[in-house]
Order: structure tokens, then C-alpha cells, then sequence
């Protein structure tokens, strides 16, 4: 068998696990899948010195690919954009897309911070008024009290009573608060990632005292703290969502399965929200808050990355609409 008819049928196995396509459109130069500045997932080709955009769907048609393999690959390159930026041929499949998982790593930390906000839920649910404690550096000095310590482990055969089970098999409540620890240390990552942009909102303040006397630039500015408003908002409302779940800790723990796929909505949401932002944090985090051309110029930029993703609503939904499911409490 030739290496083109091995491209042509990929075993299964591998089928199910990269993105694999047998038309030979798939084998032009360079081929990628990325979104488009207009919102449309789209295939990259290089022709000659230049990149050809196709629009997935236009391709669906032209080579009625929806009647071969190919469709619900591209199905899965639609669903995988949301996770990565960039598909090539032959890339593995997100595993978001393949079993829930996440497809980035967290460090350790943000376990270790997971597991301190359970922590202080079981010791405030032993007091009979669970409260969510956001302050990261409070939440992990409290975690870390013996005392505290001490009554989360006692508690252990009471929680296990609760959820149905024998005072004895207090290990499966350790290993239940694991399991959660690790679905939560991707929201803690996340929170944060997305404290990034609020410390871009407060250079944003700064830029507004130094150039407080340039009229231009201080509206400009002023336009570009009315439209972070929005994305904040918005970012913020998933995390309290999240909060408010794991605030009732005998219940999530009781509901793990779907607790966890809620979860890992919110993971999977808050992480496309933040892929919008990759660009622009990595280049006001080493901004210089000073009179520059080069800080001008890069203000304006930034207003139009937020009139063009926070001001008119876009096809997709994900970057025009805030996060509203509501966990399942039962």
C-alpha cells in the first residue's frame, strides 16, 4: 500500500482520534483550520505566496464532503475551534471533545487553591452557614489552620452519612473531594488568568491619569473602559455561578456526575472567552505605563479588538452572549 493510500483511509483507531480526512483537497499546501476575522470556521490553503480562505460550510458543498468520512470530521474541527486556535490535518482531537477532559494542563497550585476552597466549605457547612470566601490569599491561610484541618477530617464520617453512605467509608468522600479538586483547578486557573484583564483595566486607569490633559487620548480611553465593562461582567458571572455551586458542598458531592459536567461547561466557556484574550494579554503585560507613540498606537489597537468582539453581536454565540445555565441543585 502506498503512503497515499495510507492517507486516503486512516485506520479507525486513528480515526477516532485525530483529525484525519481522506479528500485530497486536505492535501494542499499548508492546509489548516482556524476562525476567520468574520466568525466562520474556515480552511487555510497556501497558493503560491498566498493563504486562500475557504469557509468550512463552502467546502462541505463544493466537494460534498457531508455524503463522505470528511463531514463528521469537520463536525469535529467546528467543535475543536473552540478550544485551540489552529487545526492541521493529523492533529490530535481536543480532548474536551473526547471525553470532557481538558485538553491544557493546570500547575499545581491551582489544585492545592481547589482544594483549600473545599476545605473552608466543609468547615463552614459544619457551622451551619456556608459562605464563599473569593480571596485567594485568605481562603489559602484558612485552609492551611490546623484547626480547621482537624474538623474537615472529623467531619469526614458525617459527610459520608449524608450522602447515603456508611459512617465507615469516609474514604470514598476523600476520593470524591479529589476528583472535585481536580475539575475545579481549571476554574481556579482560569480566575487566575482572567485576573490579566483586570489588571489591564487598572493600566488602563493609570494611562488615564498621565494623559489626562490630551483630550483624544482620554476619550479614547474612557471608550475603552465602558466596553471592558461587558467582557468582565461576563467572565465574572460564570465564576460566581461556579462559586455558588461549590458553596453547597454536600450537594455537590452528592451529585458528582452532573455537578462535574457543569463544571466543565464552565471550564470549556470561560477558556474560549479567554483564547479571544491571548493576544492582547501578552502584549499589555509588559506595557510601560508612559507618553509613548508606541502606547498610543497600541491603545487604539486594543479599542478596536474590544468594538470588534463586545459591540456588535457576532454569529457565534460565545463571544455576543454571557454564560446562563444554572447548575442542577437536586
Amino acid at each position: 500500500m502506498s503512503a497515499d493510500e495510507t492517507q486516503k483511509s486512516p485506520p479507525s483507531q486513528e480515526r477516532s482520534t485525530h483529525f484525519s480526512f481522506e479528500h485530497a483537497v486536505f492535501r494542499a499546501p499548508n492546509p489548516r483550520f482556524l476562525i476567520a476575522s468574520n466568525g466562520e470556521p474556515s480552511l487555510v490553503v497556501e497558493l503560491a505566496d498566498l493563504d486562500a480562505l475557504v469557509p468550512i460550510k463552502s467546502l462541505r458543498m463544493e466537494f460534498e464532503l457531508d455524503k463522505t468520512a470528511d463531514g463528521p470530521m469537520l463536525d469535529k474541527v467546528v467543535a475543536g475551534l473552540k478550544f485551540v486556535k489552529t487545526i492541521r490535518p493529523g492533529d490530535s482531537i481536543p480532548r474536551e471533545i473526547l471525553d470532557g477532559t481538558a485538553s491544557w494542563a493546570v500547575e499545581d497550585r491551582h489544585i492545592e487553591i481547589a482544594k483549600g476552597r473545599i476545605t473552608m466549605q466543609i468547615s463552614s457547612w459544619l457551622t451551619g452557614s456556608e459562605t464563599v470566601i473569593v480571596d485567594q490569599e485568605a481562603l489559602m491561610q484558612l485552609a492551611e489552620d490546623p484547626a480547621i484541618k482537624q474538623r474537615v477530617n472529623a467531619a469526614f464520617s458525617d459527610i459520608a452519612v449524608k450522602l447515603g453512605l456508611p459512617p465507615d467509608r469516609k474514604q470514598e468522600v476523600v476520593d470524591r473531594i479529589d476528583e472535585l479538586a481536580r475539575e475545579l483547578s481549571y476554574i481556579e486557573a482560569l480566575r487566575e488568568r482572567s485576573g490579566v484583564i483586570k489588571n489591564i483595566a487598572d493600566t488602563i486607569s493609570a494611562f488615564q491619569k498621565i494623559y489626562r490633559r490630551d483630550r483624544t487620548v482620554v476619550e479614547d480611553l474612557s471608550r475603552i473602559t465602558n466596553l471592558m465593562k461587558r467582557p468582565l461582567v461576563e467572565l465574572n458571572s460564570i465564576f460566581d455561578q461556579v462559586d455558588g455551586m461549590s458553596g453547597e458542598i454536600v450537594s455537590l458531592l452528592k451529585n458528582m456526575t452532573r455537578q462535574i459536567e457543569f463544571i466543565r461547561e464552565c471550564r470549556d466557556e470561560l477558556h474560549q472567552r479567554m483564547m479571544l484574550w491571548d493576544e492582547t494579554i501578552a502584549k499589555w503585560s509588559v506595557i510601560q505605563v508612559e507618553r509613548t507613540p508606541d502606547n498610543e498606537a497600541l491603545m487604539k489597537e486594543f479599542y478596536r479588538f474590544l468594538a470588534r468582539n463586545f459591540i456588535v453581536e457576532k454569529p457565534w454565540e460565545l463571544r455576543g452572549a454571557a454564560f446562563v445555565r444554572q447548575p442542577d441543585k437536586t
